[in-house]
């Protein structure tokens, strides 16, 4: 029976995986490690990263650090004048932390850069998590200059492009875009709160 369990269990996260969900592992407080795919602001220390892209065949599972890349977001925010929650909840958001991430429509490393921002921030190696981070967090700097210091319609710009925010007034009706929003506001939250 115990087996059959773990077959199951095995099955319904290969779905999941499969399925291009974000799955969140956590302890909760008796010890018991969980999975969940939409995680409170307490439980996402530890963030489960998609099967990254790389060519035709993708990586295993594994964890990236929370707090591996902390000193360069702090510098990256710092130099843009955000603030390091932000930055932080950005990065969770797009990649999980994971700085050799590689999204179907090309976006690539920690804050997950298109191609013509790479090129646009003069990025050598969009891998690198410094010039990721440093990048990205210009990035950030120039949508929040752009909408008037509007965190939300920035972050809308961030995901959806800033065009579609312009067309649509305000965050277009994309359910990856809105969902995306409250992520980020959600671990802004939570970082913030550290």
């Amino acid at each position: 029976m115990a087996r059959r369990g773990w077959l199951f269990f095995f099955g319904v996260m290969m779905a999941w995986a499969t399925a291009g969900a974000d799955i969140y592992i956590y302890r909760d407080a008796s010890g018991t490690l969980c999975y969940t795919d939409s995680p409170d602001a307490r439980q996402i220390d530890m963030m489960g990263a998609r099967p990254m892209a790389t060519g035709k065949k993708k990586s295993s599972k594994r964890m990236w650090s929370s707090s591996a890349y902390d000193a360069i977001i702090v510098r990256a925010a710092e130099a843009n004048s955000l603030s390091f929650a932000l930055v932080k909840a950005v990065i969770h958001a797009e990649s999980g932390f994971n700085p050799r991430a590689l999204s179907p429509k090309g976006a690539k490393g920690l804050m997950q850069l298109m191609p013509e921002n790479v090129a646009f921030y003069n990025i050598k190696d969009p891998y690198d998590p410094y010039e990721n981070i440093m990048g990205g967090t210009a990035y950030l700097k120039r949508l929040l200059t752009d909408f008037k210091g509007n965190r939300r319609l920035a972050l809308a710009a961030y995901n959806a492009g800033p065009t579609k925010v312009r067309r649509h007034k305000g965050i277009p009706p994309i359910a990856e875009t809105q969902a995306y929003v409250t992520k980020v506001e959600r671990f802004n939250t939570y970082y913030s709160a550290r």
